[in-house]
């Protein structure tokens, strides 16, 4: 867990460096595909739509390039938002660059930026009508001290929601172990760690979630889950999409011999395999995600 941690922290620092604006668009499109509808489902389960028109104050960590307030910026009347104010934190310098362009780029309003750790966030008592957190719980080292944060961030009645993968899995994982197990040499892929890659197994599985954010304190708790799917156009498209959770593997797995026989040829490899695998056609990846919702208690 510790290497698979660690890769993962190194994976995230560095996306998004240095892309002038049509990469940085092309990068910002590609993980909406997968991000952007949880995302609106999220929101949608903690209260917001079209009709929203009390102003809100939202924390949401570990942002990536923003779905949750792209989302929120698409669907909450601007009046409503020049009221409000969002809070997008990462841990992930190159992230909140990335979404500090896009939001300028978009005339975002009332969005600031902080580069945070969701344990330990450091902002004031009471101070956020929201927090949420899109993909983020199954990787982040210590969910629960997450939720101890969250806790005293949020105001007295405030709403806690947050998406995490069904420990069922699939999506991208089984056309990346067929890549691999074709290979000549050992590829190995471990499973469960793909999903939580924190270990904490409990933050995937939708029966075991409410007990979690019930011992922390939190009430009126719905967890859901919802069928996801994204649409692969073509061999190179999903290499292209999921190139970085290739390399995490191969970085976190591989031994250094495995990887030194892919670098050559490893891309090439998956290519050629998925075009066979699919007929030379698009696919559909399906995930089942999880949606999770809850609130501080009003006396608190």
């Amino acid at each position: 867990m510790a290497k698979a941690q660690e890769e993962l922290g190194k994976m995230f620092q560095t996306f998004s460096a240095g892309f002038d604006d049509a990469r940085l668009d092309k990068f910002i499109a590609d993980s909406d595909r997968m991000m952007r509808r949880p995302a609106g489902l999220l929101l949608a389960q903690a209260g917001f739509d079209t009709s929203t028109s009390q102003p809100f104050q939202l924390l949401d960590h570990a942002c990536g390039t923003g779905p949750i307030a792209a989302h929120l910026q698409d669907i909450v009347d601007r009046q409503v938002l020049s009221r409000s104010k969002m809070v997008c934190s990462d841990t992930s310098g190159s992230l909140i660059d990335a979404l500090k362009r896009r939001s300028q780029k978009h005339e975002w309003v009332n969005v600031e930026t902080a580069i945070l750790d969701a344990q330990k966030s450091g902002l004031p008592d009471q101070s956020f009508s929201h927090v949420t957190l899109n993909f983020a719980m199954h990787i982040i080292p210590d969910p629960g001290a997450v939720l101890q944060d969250a806790m005293r961030v949020l105001k007295p009645g405030g709403t806690l929601a947050f998406t995490v993968w069904h420990k069922g899995g699939a999506g991208w994982v089984p056309d990346m172990q067929s890549s691999f197990s074709t290979l000549p040499f050992e590829a190995p892929m471990p499973g469960a760690l793909l999903i939580a890659p924190n270990g904490k197994t409990e933050f995937i599985d939708p029966e075991l979630i409410p007990e979690q954010l019930r011992a922390h304190g939190f009430e009126d708790v719905q967890v859901q889950t919802a069928e996801h799917m994204m649409r692969v156009e073509s061999a190179a498209d999903y290499l292209d999409s999921f190139g970085m959770i290739k390399d995490w593997v191969m970085r976190t797995y591989w031994s250094e011999e495995s990887r030194e026989k892919a670098s050559a040829m490893l891309d090439e490899h998956i290519v050629r395999h998925l075009t066979e695998k699919h007929g030379g056609q698009g696919w559909d990846l399906k995930w089942t995600l999880v949606l999770a919702t809850c609130r501080k208690p009003g006396n608190c």
